[in-house]
């Protein structure tokens, strides 16, 4: 199992290999501290969501196993480093029976945060989820996903944070910026589900270094 501060590194020394191979790239990228200070973080279930601007399979549904898997995921990466201070997933699911699940994504983690005792609510909605047509070594069309992520304040209902992963995975001959997936994964076509994952951990590894814990 990889720790954060693994995974931190590896992406900070990947990200500068990127800004190398991208003229007049900066090789800092600061990130904005979230000033609201952070106890422990509730994650709501991931909600399906239309399809992205622009998305040239916008007529294909997003599967509703996508929620699940997604959700599932968020809970691997936090559990996998030790940063991360969260609600267990079945205190989640107890406090979700009783709550008004129609409301806007920040009104539900606001309420979701008050029910179980926590600070900040991770919202995720998934616009993009196709799986790969073929194999690990030869595709008809490779992975492909969608979705954001939001911190939302139980206190005020303010979106204190907000991440995308928007990504299809291509040949690395075709995109050098995509070499990163090769990286990851090796040289072989992902499912979704690992694409996906990539995109959790990312993300998350991302607001981790914006977060203040008490």
């Amino acid at each position: 199992m990889r720790s954060a501060p693994h995974r931190h590194a590896r992406h900070r020394a990947l990200g500068v290999l990127v800004c190398l191979l991208v003229s007049g790239c900066s090789l800092i990228h600061p990130t904005s501290p979230i000033e609201e200070v952070i106890t422990q973080v509730a994650v709501l279930p991931f909600v399906r969501g239309g399809p992205t601007a622009g998305d040239p399979a916008a007529g294909e549904p997003v599967p509703a196993a996508a929620s699940t898997v997604l959700t599932a995921q968020v809970y691997d990466v936090l559990a996998s480093a030790p940063v991360w201070r969260f609600v267990p997933d079945l205190t989640v699911a107890q406090a979700l029976t009783t709550l008004d699940t129609g409301a806007p994504l920040p009104a539900q983690g606001r309420a979701l945060g008050k029910a179980v005792g926590a600070t900040a609510v991770l919202c995720g909605t998934v616009t993009r989820y196709h799986q790969r047509q073929g194999s690990a070594y030869g595709v008809t069309r490779p992975a492909s996903v969608a979705f954001d992520l939001q911190l939302v304040s139980a206190d005020s209902g303010a979106v204190l944070w907000t991440g995308s992963f928007d990504e299809t995975q291509q040949p690395l001959a075709s995109n050098l910026l995509n070499w990163w997936q090769f990286w990851e994964a090796g040289p072989r076509w992902m499912t979704v589900e690992e694409l996906a994952h990539l995109g959790v951990e990312h993300l998350l590894d991302e607001l981790a270094d914006s977060i203040q814990w008490e």
